[in-house]
C-alpha cells in the first residue's frame, strides 16, 4: 500500500507543523511506511480546492484526509497487518 504525507514548514521557524509531526510519529508507532513530502503551493491550492484545509494531507491508496487524524491511521494500520 502507498501511502503519502504532504507537509508543510512555517517559513519563519523552519519547523514543521505540530499535526505533520503528530501524523508521522503516529504512523511510525504503528508500523506504517510511507513516504513524506513538502506541499507544493499547487499542490497546497488544488489540496483546499478538494476540501482539504489543514495539514498534513494524507493520501493512501484506499483514503484521503487533512489534519492529524488517529482513528485513520489506526484504520490504516489494520489494512497494512
Amino acid at each position: 500500500m502507498t501511502t503519502t504525507i504532504y507537509t508543510i514548514t512555517d517559513a519563519n521557524t523552519g519547523r514543521e507543523c505540530s499535526n505533520c509531526t503528530a501524523t508521522k510519529k503516529a504512523m511510525d508507532r504503528q508500523g506504517i511506511t510511507y513516504q513524506s513530502r513538502e506541499m507544493t503551493d499547487a499542490e497546497r491550492e488544488a489540496f483546499k480546492k478538494a476540501g482539504h484545509m489543514a495539514a498534513p494531507v494524507v493520501i493512501t491508496d484506499a483514503d484521503t484526509w487533512a489534519g492529524f487524524r488517529p482513528d485513520k491511521i489506526l484504520t490504516l494500520a489494520g489494512r497494512e497487518s
